[in-house]
């Protein structure tokens, strides 16, 4: 099967940030393979309606996200945090934080501090407004803020 060059050039535009995206959500990096796999699969089968649209990139991103909260309801999960930090046990702490976020919260934080996109990107990709998005960022940072206060409490 000879698939079209236009689907070809969007999976080697987005691949890595589809992946990188849905690893940084997940921390399991089978299951951010395995759901961006999904996604430019799904995208691949609707190709004949998704080739021309402008946002088909963030199309699939979102699916790969969706995809992977899916896995994550089904599959045990298995939390790997960053250790590139000078100190992997604060690292560890910190995504131990993230992680017990609530979902949204999670996804925000991850999608704006770690992988980068602006407000409005991580609007578009989490499929809400600006406004709720700053939201979810400003309850995230309050949890962190307290974790970290009590975290560097000498008392």
């Amino acid at each position: 099967m000879k698939v079209d060059p236009q689907f070809v050039e969007l999976y080697e535009r987005e691949h890595e940030r589809v992946f990188q995206v849905t690893f940084a959500l997940c921390r399991n990096r089978g299951l951010a393979e395995d759901a961006t796999q999904e996604a430019f699969a799904r995208a691949l089968e609707r190709w004949a309606r998704l080739r021309d649209r402008p946002w088909v990139g963030g199309w699939v991103m979102s699916t790969a996200l969706n995809a992977s909260r899916g896995m994550l309801r089904r599959r045990p999960y298995a939390f790997s945090p960053r250790t590139d930090s000078s100190d992997p046990e604060s690292a560890t702490e910190l995504w131990d934080v993230v992680r017990r976020l609530p979902r949204r919260q999670r996804e925000a934080v991850v999608l704006h501090y770690v992988v980068d996109l602006s407000v409005s990107e991580t609007a578009a990709v989490m499929g809400c407004r600006e406004g709720t998005v700053k939201a979810h960022l400003s309850g995230a940072r309050q949890v962190l803020r307290q974790w970290l206060e009590g975290a560097h409490d000498d008392g």
